[in-house]
């Protein structure tokens, strides 16, 4: 053992510069390039950081070490993962999802379109934890009534995707938000109470502004028969019963009472579950699989059909695979100090509170931007920059919130991205289109910024690096 240790090459600058660059250039020519999902590319990336340690002389025992440590730290947030699969079948197995849904329809006002969209489109996407379903679904019949209204189909898609990204960034459900969570390495629900500072601000500013030109178009008179359709497949497939918002009415008490996570999402899916049975009148088998393999909707009604088929145990195994291959990634930039070598010519930077936040802020938006990869986005950051926010003192929740904030909230902005392509695929217009009035993607950067210049919404781990965090 000694012999190997004296003999381990140690990383220079310059070779951590260059195996990164090369490992972040076979990410991109899989991604951006050949438009591959990012699990193949990232194995591959991995095994160049792994080569590396094998040049370095690294003993394969040390970096097997590291490899499990990184995944046996996220073991949680991937046990979370697989019950948000099984709680969003048995949620809309139940009629939970869908009778939010077709009240929230149901309210809707032509007077106040574009609020009304923004508002049905953000509790939809908490509800669900997808800002796809949410844009897929009642966004397509959004943007029908929008144009029966003569409102211009890029304002109507702003207030679409800022309400769906909000809600996919705010809901517990979500894939990045746990994603975000397990590579800061913070609480799941500390890490949603977190983005409130950011978000919640850029909400409200969004809010305002749909509200405002909102008035402009509200002489309209709405065509509404795409949302009739949905909302009379939902009632038709559904026994909609006030019971059925037990559920998440349950979901938000214990995450208010701070409830241990795992145990919480386990009483969610056993509700749907039960709800499914009682209220639905499914068979005890019939529930348990839709709690495996995801709802399957069978209405007749397309756009309801598309809303109804998703969730399940099986749904998460991507998400699953991709975090078992970004965290092999982290562990192995971990033990070949990689990212050590990069965060000692970034210290004079990172020394002070703003510029440790703007970096994060920073490095993730463009890895987003460039990459079109928000998991990628988030995990080189938070892998190089945690143990940064532990030495200032700095709670991580405000990691995983910046890595958010910069890496999540940029995907409808890139035309090459997946969600870029398919909110301009499925409401039918450009990227560039509906780019200015995604108030959301603006307004949550500059809100993180100005929390980090004030200190405001910043946590820390104690008083006294609360006084020097600045």
């Amino acid at each position: 053992m000694n012999n190997q240790t004296k003999t381990e090459r140690e990383g220079t600058f310059g070779s951590s510069v260059l195996v990164l660059a090369l490992a972040i250039a076979v990410l991109l020519t899989g991604v951006v390039g050949f438009k591959l999902d990012p699990h193949i590319p990232l194995l591959f990336s991995s095994s160049i950081i792994l080569l590396y340690g094998v040049w370095l002389r690294v003993p394969w025992k040390d970096m097997r070490d590291s490899i499990i440590k990184s995944i046996s730290e996220s073991i949680e947030a991937i046990l979370i993962i697989c019950l948000i699969g099984m709680t969003v079948g048995s949620w809309i197995s139940s009629g939970t999802v869908p009778m939010v849904i077709y009240y929230g329809l149901k309210i809707f006002s032509p007077q106040f379109f574009l609020i009304s969209v923004l508002v049905l489109c953000s509790i939809m996407s908490i509800m669900t934890g997808s800002s796809w379903t949410t844009i897929g679904t009642i966004g397509v019949a959004f943007m029908g009534v929008g144009y029966g209204l003569g409102i211009p189909m890029g304002i109507t898609a702003g207030a679409i995707i800022c309400g769906a990204f909000f809600g996919d960034k705010q809901s517990p459900l979500s894939d990045s938000t746990n994603f975000a969570a397990a590579v800061a390495k913070t609480d799941l629900y500390d890490h949603v109470r977190s983005m409130i500072y950011t978000t919640g601000p850029a909400w409200l500013v969004s809010a305002v502004f749909f509200l405002f030109v909102g008035f402009s178009y509200s002489g309209g008179t709405a065509d509404a028969s795409q949302v009739d359709v949905i909302t009379e497949g939902l009632a038709g497939a559904f026994n909609l019963n006030p019971v059925l918002l037990i559920p998440p009415v349950l979901l938000v008490v214990l995450i208010i009472k701070k409830f241990p996570a795992i145990p919480t999402m386990i009483i969610a899916a056993m509700m749907g579950m039960v709800l499914t049975v009682t209220v639905q009148g499914a068979s005890l088998p019939d529930a348990l699989r839709y709690m495996h393999s995801g709802f399957v909707g069978d209405t007749g009604v397309a756009a309801v059909d598309q809303l109804l088929t998703r969730g399940g145990l099986n749904s998460m195994t991507g998400t699953i695979t991709l975090m078992l291959l970004s965290l092999t990634l982290a562990g192995a930039l971990e033990r070949t100090g990689v990212m050590h070598q990069l965060m000692k010519k970034a210290g004079a930077i990172t020394g002070k509170r703003f510029g440790l936040i703007a970096t994060t802020l920073v490095s993730s938006f463009s890895l987003s931007y460039f990459a079109a990869d928000p998991y990628l986005a988030m995990l080189l950051p938070a892998n190089a920059l945690g143990e940064k926010y532990d030495e200032m003192g700095i709670d991580r929740r405000v990691l995983s919130r910046t890595l958010e904030d910069g890496g999540t909230v940029v995907c409808p902005m890139v035309p090459w991205g997946t969600s870029g392509i398919y909110c301009a695929a499925t409401l039918g217009i450009p990227v560039l289109e509906y780019l200015p009035y995604y108030i959301m993607g603006f307004a949550t950067p500059v809100f993180s910024l100005i929390l980090a210049a004030t200190g405001l919404g910043i946590f820390y781990t104690t008083k006294k690096n609360k006084k020097e965090g600045a």
